[in-house]
């Protein structure tokens, strides 16, 4: 028992000693294992709270969408679900009226005018509920009048009070006496069908039927119907006998049907988990191999800075085993510390990714526990990679001969590593200038792992960066398309199609401050190529040969074929078609009793315009026809008068009659850049955790390095060189190690940023074509952080240089 008790004082002497350094190395360990807990951990928090809210406000499992600008009369799309095979099999139906608007609110003594929806519905419905967070519901007594729920993402963002009054076009104000969210706003998406464009440029309100229909000037129409289904149920041939029933019946209808898995939201959401998932993963697995990388390394330089007092153990003839213990006794204090505090970090890690997470996304559940098995697995590998590290060094230690283990300094290293190799190169200077390359040289095993430590750390911060540059040219590409030519171009959405020549078009066109007016035409459509892949698109007719604006073209030419499609990059790639192919196009066409049936056509390829969104194709005005749709327009482009401020510009066209939506050239990338910085909130987390881990690894190696060349050091100081000289050469290595770390990180974090981008974010967010770009600021800040800032660490021991008591410490050696 004594003797049990003196190395337990022992180790715990040692502990006391190098506190900071055992810390240092337990927060390494912790950064790691914590880490990996808290961004491993969103994947389950995220499936539980997705499925926990769809299933509180019964998410439809069908939803019929009559063509857009039509409706019919209440009970028409329930009457053709009673007339379907599965009818029995349908448990709730409500019909509804979707239709767009404008929404202008007060936001910090400003004017907030942003596209939106009025989603109107009967109160109490069974099938897509409305969840108040804050204020009521609306009442089923309220219906017909102007009041409605507003979306929580939207009235959170501009900071709106729990209840007060909006205006929607045509000037009429709504009182919102409550905040909520419904199942299709989980994730809001606009018209333009990108999930990221939400809170800060799309609202919502939830309203009743009755006064939908008076607001839309609709009375007693629908133009949507939601399904929920019996478990069990195939959803899919529900939709497939939905979709046959639309073109069936007195009159016939157009529209689609989509199932729950295809909604853009839904899938969004549950596609982002898995995205993301792989994501943090590759990030944890990056911060634990960096902290394992760098621990280890670090523990066993602990160990291996005691070789001489366990060679002067055996030489006493003290039994190997005893030896042993002790520094093992270290390894396990220093493990069982980095779980310890790796649980804090966990936890501080975990709140922080919940708090970003609820904030983007405010779910009427969320479920977010401590991932305590994630935790365990990551902490298994922090506790024995300190022991692994201890083991080692102690293993070879005790093998060789007592007078072997008791050599210091660069006798230690057996053959000298790589160092001999500067024989045959000439290194200027004088001998002790050479040390800090001859010490990277001479210990080839200590000089890889604490580089890999530093470059696991830059390759984070490469992928991390690198997908925000990505993030950041899509935008700026998408700018300079969209304000090519001049910015100022504002489109007035109106409440249908109208002739060219009608009263709506040219309210719009004479409004003060319109210089120029363009009518468009924007239809749905969905384009099929040869092998049956199909992208969903958005057709803007307009005027390709002249006009207020055209969009530039990468590859195709209009004048060979001036009636063909034009395509985004992105949705060509996805079709694998170039300029010259055909495909099918499967869109609304009017006939002449004013009615839309879907129809295929088939239409040529004939250009490729650069903007990012895959939802975005052009044809000239000139093929309206095609649609049932000859000088007709659902909305105008506007240029304003010289001088004329676009935004007033809009809330002159917001008050005009017929417009249900007003938005400047650049005004959907601006709410996409609003969502795209709130999404970083997540990747800042992960770069202060890779920028602290980075720090730390640098820190120990330089105060290792100090305590290993203590004696080297002493008798540099004894034969008079000052500590700014024997400081510049520990910075001079430690810039060799940040050198070495840095360019391997930059090669694998270039390999992982381009994986990312091509594959991750295509699956994600397959509506945007992204291009794998790597600013020159990241690859600075890359150098900044693996070389900069590792060789300044080691002034850090400045203090303790300038404190050495050199006798002592060469007296202790030798």
């Amino acid at each position: 028992m004594t003797s049990r008790l003196m190395w337990l004082r022992w180790s715990w002497r040692d502990l006391r000693q190098r506190w900071v350094l055992v810390l240092a190395i337990a927060l390494t360990i912790a950064l790691g294992t914590g880490a990996y807990a808290g961004f491993t951990g969103t994947a389950d928090w995220r499936t539980r709270s997705y499925d926990a809210s769809y299933a509180k406000l019964r998410m439809h499992d069908v939803r019929v969408t009559l063509t857009k600008g039509t409706t019919a009369p209440a009970g028409t799309l329930r009457r053709l679900v009673t007339g379907t095979p599965s009818v029995d099999r349908v448990r709730s139906a409500s019909e509804r009226l979707v239709v767009p608007t404008q929404v202008a609110a007060s936001h910090g003594g400003h004017q907030v005018l942003v596209a939106g929806r009025l989603v109107g519905a009967a109160a109490g419905t069974a099938v897509d509920r409305v969840h108040v967070y804050t204020g009521r519901q609306v009442t089923a007594g309220e219906s017909g009048r102007a009041v409605a729920v507003l979306e929580r993402a939207f009235a959170r963002h501009y900071d709106l009070p729990s209840s007060g009054t909006v205006r929607v076009s045509g000037g009429t104000r709504l009182h919102y006496v409550g905040q909520g969210t419904a199942p299709d706003y989980f994730s809001p998406a606009s018209d333009s069908g990108i999930p990221m464009i939400g809170e800060s440029g799309f609202a919502v309100l939830f309203v009743p039927l009755a006064t939908a229909q008076r607001l839309a000037g609709a009375p007693g129409q629908v133009n949507e119907i939601v399904l929920t289904l019996a478990p069990g149920t195939d959803a899919k041939a529900v939709a497939d006998q939905m979709e046959r029933a639309l073109g069936r019946g007195p009159t016939p209808l157009s529209g689609t049907v989509t199932v729950r898995d295809d909604e853009v939201g839904y899938h969004a959401l549950y596609e982002d988990i898995n995205g993301d998932a792989r994501f943090f993963d590759i990030i944890a697995l990056l911060l634990l191999l960096g902290a394992a990388f760098g621990a280890f390394n670090l523990t066993s330089r602990v160990v291996e800075a005691q070789r001489r007092e366990i060679g002067i153990g055996m030489a006493l003839g003290v039994p190997r085993t005893r030896i042993a213990a002790r520094p093992m006794l270290l390894g396990v204090q220093i493990a069982l510390l980095g779980v310890a505090l790796g649980l804090g970090v966990g936890t501080v890690v975990s709140r922080a990714m919940a708090g970003l997470l609820t904030d983007l996304l405010p779910l009427p559940v969320w479920n977010t526990p401590f991932q305590y098995r994630t935790f365990l697995l990551a902490a298994l590998l922090g506790f024995a990679l300190p022991l692994l590290a201890v083991a080692w060094p102690v293993w070879r230690a005790v093998r060789v001969r007592p007078v072997d283990a008791i050599r210091v300094g660069h006798l230690a290293a057996r053959g000298g590593g790589l160092a001999p190799l500067l024989r045959r190169l000439p290194v200027p200077g004088r001998g002790y200038r050479q040390l800090p390359l001859r010490n990277v040289l001479r210990t080839p095993r200590r000089t890889v792992l604490t580089s890999l430590g530093i470059g696991a750390a830059v390759a984070i911060m490469i992928t991390v960066f690198g997908m925000l540059d990505s993030f950041g040219a899509m935008l700026g590409d998408s700018e300079q398309e969209a304000t090519r030519g001049g910015g100022g171009r504002v489109v007035a959405q109106l409440d249908g199609y109208h002739a060219d020549d009608s009263a709506r078009v040219r309210a719009v066109a004479t409004a003060p401050g319109v210089d120029r007016a363009t009518p468009l035409l924007t239809v749905p459509a969905t384009a099929r190529d040869a092998d049956g892949k199909s992208v969903t698109l958005l057709v803007e007719l307009r005027d390709l040969r002249g006009g207020v604006w055209r969009p530039s073209l990468t590859a195709g030419s209009l004048t060979r074929d001036p009636g063909g499609l034009v395509l985004s990059e992105k949705a060509a790639h996805d079709l694998g078609v170039r300029p010259g192919d055909s495909l099918v196009l499967r869109h609304p066409r009017r006939s002449g009793d004013g009615t839309f049936a879907l129809t295929d056509s088939r239409v040529t390829v004939a250009a490729v315009h650069p903007n990012p969104l895959r939802t975005v194709a052009y044809l000239d005005r000139s093929r309206a026809g095609l649609f049932g749709l000859a000088a007709t327009a659902n909305a105008v482009e506007v240029t304003p008068t010289p001088g004329t401020d676009p935004g007033h510009l809009k809330q002159t066209l917001f008050a005009t009659s017929g417009v249900t939506g007003v938005q400047t050239a650049t005004e959907s990338l601006d709410a996409l850049r609003n969502g795209v910085e709130e999404f970083t909130g997540i990747l800042d987390i992960a770069a202060g955790v890779t920028l602290a881990l980075a720090v730390l690894i640098a820190f120990n190696a330089a105060s290792i390095s100090a305590d290993e060349r203590s004696r080297e050091n002493a008798t540099m100081f004894a034969f008079g060189l000052p500590v700014r000289t024997v400081l510049g050469m520990a910075v001079v290595e430690s810039a060799l190690l940040g050198t070495l770390g840095t360019a391997a990180g930059i090669v694998l974090g270039q390999g992982i940023d381009r994986w990312m981008v091509r594959v991750q974010l295509a699956r994600t967010m397959p509506e945007i074509g992204f291009d794998v770009t790597l600013a020159p600021g990241t690859y600075l800040t890359a150098l900044l952080l693996g070389i900069v800032a590792v060789a300044l660490t080691p002034l850090l021991t400045a203090r303790r240089l300038c404190r050495m008591n050199i006798p002592a410490t060469l007296r202790v050696v030798e």
